[in-house]
């Protein structure tokens, strides 16, 4: 019962302070590259704090699920998070705006902006939430582990979901679910008009799209597979807690208005990613899961004896 509560404690500190990191680092990040990205935020709706409080609240839910499923330690830890919150939150997303972006018209300085203060928040977050958890004190310099890789089968699965399934659920849930509202339509085609998916399909393929998500799904597996090497339990234990990673850290910011998006917009893409992205990510957990594992040497390790986690 202590324990339950002491992580509820730890998770509303830890959202908090996600919210905070994260104005900080988009402060920064402005300053570093000036853009009016943050004016242009602060006016796109008032109840624009509320909303990212809770969008830090479930990002930080997810990452701690994560932590209290993860046999790894310390600085490694740290860095598992940095990477999985920044691939995810940040890269993975911004690159798609740059290929979507003679729609969108999103300042490329902003772009620049929310990336380096994303990767300032991350920074601070990946180190607090790590000891926050303990998990700075639980190890020792000289830790180690024995990470197992079975390197062809690897390979089969690399190739096939990269090329193959990734861009079957990107195109499907884009074509079925954002697609079918009339505001994302107009966005990205300029018209209202519904083609049928094959004819969608074609200018995928023509205009480099399909080989475009090709390389996504190289860099989504890429982001996963630490995460994947390192979390306890079960194949659907894996499966779940990467596709909540995938899902909430991708999709979350969609919640937050912006001036580059109208509503309908914003609410399409996040019914399609949020979706399809849980189910990529629990098939890469799946596949990869048994293939690749991290084994921490216990001699190394220092475990308390009370306020385990």
């Amino acid at each position: 019962m202590k324990t339950n509560i002491k992580k509820v404690f730890i998770w509303l500190g830890l959202s908090i302070l996600m919210t905070i990191f994260w104005i900080v680092g988009l402060i920064i990040g402005n300053a570093i590259f000036p853009s009016s990205i943050t004016e242009m935020s602060a006016d796109s709706d008032s109840s624009g704090g509320l909303i990212l409080l809770l969008i830090c609240a479930l990002n930080t839910f997810v990452v701690l699920y994560f932590i209290y499923n993860s046999q790894c330690k310390g600085w490694k830890m740290a860095g598992t998070i940095f990477l999985i919150i920044f691939g995810l939150q940040y890269f993975m997303s911004q690159i798609e705006t740059l290929w979507f972006n003679d729609s969108l018209n999103f300042p490329v300085k902003g772009i620049l902006a929310i990336v380096s203060g994303g990767a300032i928040m991350n920074l601070l977050f990946s180190v607090t939430a790590t000891w926050f958890t303990g998990n700075f004190s639980q190890v020792k310099e000289s830790a180690g582990e024995k990470t197992k890789v079975e390197l062809v089968p690897m390979i089969k699965y690399f190739l096939l979901l990269s090329i193959i399934v990734w861009p079957v659920i990107y195109f499907l849930a884009g074509y079925f679910i954002a697609w079918q509202f009339a505001d994302v339509r107009l966005l990205y085609s300029g018209t209202a008009e519904m083609d049928s998916f094959l004819s969608m399909m074609k200018v995928n393929v023509a205009s480099g799209l399909y080989f475009f998500q090709i390389l996504r799904g190289v860099l989504w597996i890429l982001i996963a597979l630490p995460a994947v090497a390192v979390i306890r339990g079960s194949l659907i234990r894996k499966g779940v807690i990467i596709g909540l990673l995938f899902a909430v850290l991708s999709s979350s910011q969609l919640l937050l208005p912006n001036p580059f998006m109208s509503d309908m917009v914003r609410m399409g893409h996040l019914v399609e990613t949020a979706p399809s992205n849980f189910i990529w990510g629990f098939i890469i957990a799946w596949c990869f899961g048994k293939l690749i594992s991290s084994e921490p040497n216990e001699s190394n390790f220092k475990i308390p004896s009370q306020n385990k986690y």
